[in-house]
């Protein structure tokens, strides 16, 4: 199954850029999160869990409001999440509205700030069963470097909120930092 998901997000990416007059505004990025923490509250106990590094795909789609400031919004599909120590595994599908803010520190670099907020999806590993869950809020901010007309990297911290629990449904939050590598059409 991992092994078609691969092939399946390759496929699609290749497909993508080929057709570059239709997606002329759409950016692909691959990200690389690192670890993340994963929290939630049963019974008015905070319990926090660390969890392993991961992959994950996103589409943005952009429009110039003028030189400065951009406009837009995206989806992103992260591959599952393992939380460390349990072999239980989730992840989000964030669709987000979002804004690129342009902010030159020097001549040389073509750096931005984000602003990301939408609503996110969680899905559970089919090794969790008998769990009632859903999704929630989705916010993050970001910072990025155009290198040039087609590629892009960036940082961004965001926040993936969801509901998890047997028969009453508790608070589910995964915060993260990503580091991505984008192709802009």
């Amino acid at each position: 199954m991992k092994k078609t998901r691969i092939i399946l997000v390759f496929t699609l990416l290749l497909l993508t850029m080929s057709c570059r007059l239709v997606w002329a505004g759409a950016t692909v990025k691959l990200g690389f999160e690192p670890g993340g923490d994963l929290s939630t509250n049963i019974s008015g106990y905070m319990l926090g869990y660390g969890v392993n590094s991961g992959l994950s795909v996103a589409g943005e789609y952009l429009v110039a409001l003028n030189d400065k400031v951009e406009v837009g919004g995206g989806l992103e599909y992260q591959l599952k999440q393992n939380v460390r120590g349990l072999e239980a595994g989730f992840s989000f599908i964030p669709f987000y509205g979002m804004a690129k803010v342009k902010a030159p520190f020097s001549t040389d670099l073509n750096t931005y700030f984000t602003g990301k907020i939408g609503y996110n999806y969680l899905t559970l590993d089919e090794k969790v069963a008998g769990f009632d869950y859903g999704g929630g809020l989705f916010y993050g901010i970001g910072f990025g470097i155009d290198l040039n007309d087609r590629f892009t990297v960036d940082a961004e911290y965001s926040v993936n909120r969801g509901e998890l629990g047997y028969i009453l449904k508790q608070p589910f939050d995964y915060s993260k930092i990503r580091f991505g590598v984008g192709y802009k059409f």
